[in-house]
């Protein structure tokens, strides 16, 4: 409820309030993003969930480059990119990133942002991508996120009489999570997608909503490239551990479902290559994503 309460704020997003994801330095020097850990975000073997890390990855990157815009600019994530060093994922974590800023080398202007997430044992992934600057939807000014806000924002009060329909749908799925965490973490039944194994591999469904939406409706990058994820180790299960993955965002999330397809290109003795589609309806290409799995070491 109090994540809906600061939803009603234009800006920022819901996952975003709901992790309480927050921004410590944001310059174009860098920036630094904290995400503390809970029931609500971490899994049961007590690290947190691989969704809220993809989260976290997208929007410390995203932040470098709007860095070097007006906050009332709009910027989207063209390519992904995160190697996993093994560390696990345990405790807070920290992301740190930064960027040269964007190019005027092509009509579309584009950002290179690098960084990396650290855990209370160490580093946990290194992570780079590129952001563009397109027009707003509808030529409209977005709204600052919080931390470009100059003055703090007053949050509205509210009861389940004051939710809207969409707020309702909100309610409603974490409500059905957390009746399922018995079958998983809450996020993993908030967020992912009913995998289900194919003869390549494993396919998935997901219907999109406010739960995962960024600040122009679309699923935030994130968690887009989570539903991938969660699709990708369905087809591997043989290879559990996840050591890399490269996502190319091709058209926005949205609509009233999206389907995922994971091959297996290659499964080894020792590693696993698997590349998911995710689709809208029309079978329209929403994101391609190549992801490395391996057999972990022996203890």
């Amino acid at each position: 409820m109090h994540a809906l309460a600061l939803n009603h704020t234009p800006g920022y997003n819901f996952a975003g309030n709901f992790l309480e994801l927050r921004c410590r330095r944001f310059e174009r020097s860098g920036v630094t993003f904290d995400l503390e850990p809970g029931p609500h975000c971490v899994d049961a073997d007590g690290r947190m969930n691989l969704g809220a890390v993809a989260f976290l990855a997208d929007m410390a990157l995203a932040a470098a480059s709007r860095a070097f815009v007006e906050s009332s600019a709009r910027t989207a994530t063209l390519l992904l990119r995160m190697d996993f060093t093994g560390v696990e994922a345990r405790g807070r974590l920290t992301a740190r990133a930064k960027s040269d800023g964007f190019s005027s080398h092509t009509a579309l202007p584009q950002a290179n942002c690098v960084g990396n997430i650290y855990a209370v044992h160490g580093e946990i992934a290194r992570m780079s991508g590129t952001w563009v600057k397109p027009p707003a939807p509808g030529g409209r000014a977005l709204d600052p996120l919080p931390w470009e806000r100059r003055e703090p924002v007053a949050v509205p009060m509210l009861s389940p009489a004051d939710l809207d329909p969409f707020e309702n749908n909100v309610m409603h799925r974490v409500e059905q999570a957390l009746r399922n965490t018995h079958h998983g973490s809450f996020l993993r039944n908030l967020w992912g997608p009913e995998v289900r194994h194919t003869p390549s591999g494993a396919a998935s469904r997901f219907t999109p909503g406010l739960h995962v939406g960024n600040r122009v409706g679309h699923v935030q990058g994130g968690l887009l490239l989570n539903l991938a994820l969660v699709t990708a180790i369905g087809a591997a299960p043989h290879h559990p551990l996840l050591t890399a993955v490269s996502a190319w965002f091709i058209s926005p999330g949205q609509g009233k479902s999206l389907t995922s397809r994971a091959t297996v290109l290659q499964k080894g003795r020792n590693v696993a290559v698997v590349r998911t589609e995710v689709f809208a309806a029309g079978r329209k290409l929403v994101l391609e994503v190549i992801s490395n799995h391996a057999i972990p070491a022996p203890v």
